[in-house]
């Protein structure tokens, strides 16, 4: 319910307002990014649930490289017992060799206690690509191989996965003018045992200086997992967001 609300409220507030400071100024005056979030989330598929969660995402741009660090987290409690808890840790470093093409190396830690699967690690590198890079739309695809181990819930009776991949990934931002973003990215991990796939989209609006309000989903699928578990997990969330 306190979800519905605040979604409500983000809906049709009127004080959609300051202009960024960023805005209209360019990518060389912002060579370093981070940004917090704090919200909540509603879970969907092997939680339902409402919980808190956090983000952390830290960005650096050379003329050379780019690196990225992501980390994310949901908790909650009911009745003084645990009923959501996932972390996420996802690094990338890219090579840029010319224009518009470079080199990946990126790494992926999950930790979900009532997911489908309790822990994922991937490790994964290859070739990426800007397929769009205009001043408010840009488009990137990236494919490579890697290797994924997937650790089942302590009470299964499955074995792990531990497999070579294929990884593709598709990244989409679009400034819709000077106070909205929108960012969707889908990412599919293919092995011989074991399939993954995730959709993230989100809508960023500036509020005031660095204070933004932010909607997420977020979509994942397991083609193979445990009887008594669901395929899927959804995320949607409402978020407060810093920049820094």
């Amino acid at each position: 319910m306190r979800f519905l609300v605040c979604l409500t409220l983000l809906l049709t507030s009127q004080a959609w307002a300051l202009v960024p400071p960023y805005y209209g100024k360019s990518k060389t005056e912002y060579r370093f990014a981070s940004e917090a979030e704090v919200g909540l989330s509603y879970y969907n598929g092997n939680t339902n649930t409402e919980a808190y969660n956090t983000r952390l995402k830290v960005a650096m741009d050379t003329d050379k490289t780019h690196q990225e660090v992501v980390f994310s987290s949901n908790y909650a409690e009911d009745s003084n017992v645990t009923s959501a808890e996932e972390y996420q840790l996802q690094l990338q470093s890219n090579l840029k060799m010319w224009s518009d093409h470079y080199l990946f190396m990126r790494g992926t830690q999950i930790f979900d206690r009532f997911g489908s699967y309790r822990s994922e690690t991937t490790l994964s590198s290859g070739y990426g690509t800007n397929l769009i890079s205009r001043r408010f739309t840009s488009l990137s695809f990236e494919m490579g191989p890697g290797y994924r181990l997937q650790t089942p819930p302590d009470d299964s009776d499955t074995s792990e996965i531990n497999e070579p991949i294929i990884r593709t990934a598709l990244k989409y931002e679009r400034r819709i003018h000077e106070r909205t973003r929108f960012n969707a990215g889908l990412e599919l991990e293919t092995g011989l045992q074991n399939t993954t796939a995730v959709f993230d989209t989100s809508l960023t609006n500036q509020l005031w200086d660095d204070l933004a309000l932010k909607l997420g989903f977020y979509y994942r699928y397991s083609a193979v997992v445990d009887t008594d578990k669901t395929n899927f997990d959804t995320h949607s969330t409402l978020n407060l967001l810093y920049t820094f």
